[in-house]
């Protein structure tokens, strides 16, 4: 398993990405861009991490 630098400025519970931090619930990048889908965006779903990096199957591991 990769060793990453939890950011715990930004907490993260998205195992799926590759910037995830393991068994620790942070990012590993310094920074993140957050943006939004929709014209007009009024509830949490409508907001999306666009630094999210699917895992390939070789860091599923």
């Amino acid at each position: 398993m990769e060793n990453k630098t939890p950011n715990t400025s930004i907490e993260c519970s998205v195992k799926q990405c590759q910037n995830h931090c393991g068994d620790k619930d942070y990012c590993a990048l310094n920074t993140v861009r957050i943006a939004t889908h929709e014209p007009n965006p009024t509830v949490c779903q409508c907001v999306d991490c666009e630094s999210f990096v699917k895992k390939t199957s070789e860091t599923n591991a």
